[in-house]
């Protein structure tokens, strides 16, 4: 998964779940997806986007920064098991 279609994906779900201000929220996890993107692969990318929506549909809308915790989370058991790049 691209970092792009990561917020994409995001944006859906927010916005199904939360009012219209989850549009500029899922954008600004952006940064935190291309990071990802750059030191795994895209099936990180697709873990965060999974344990974000998570969030989301559990009524809960991540600051970046703890976007970027979860990220970090992501990217730990990504190197574990599949050995990092």
């Amino acid at each position: 998964m691209h970092p792009e279609e990561a917020v994409r994906q995001l944006e859906y779900a927010i916005d199904a779940s939360l009012d219209e201000t989850g549009q500029r929220t899922a954008a600004g996890y952006r940064p935190t997806f291309e990071r990802v993107a750059e030191r795994a692969d895209g099936s990180a990318v697709y873990a965060l986007a999974c344990d974000l929506a998570g969030e989301v549909a559990a009524g809960d809308c991540p600051s970046p920064a703890e976007a970027n915790a979860t990220a970090e989370r992501v990217l730990s058991d990504w190197t574990y098991t599949d050995g990092g790049t």
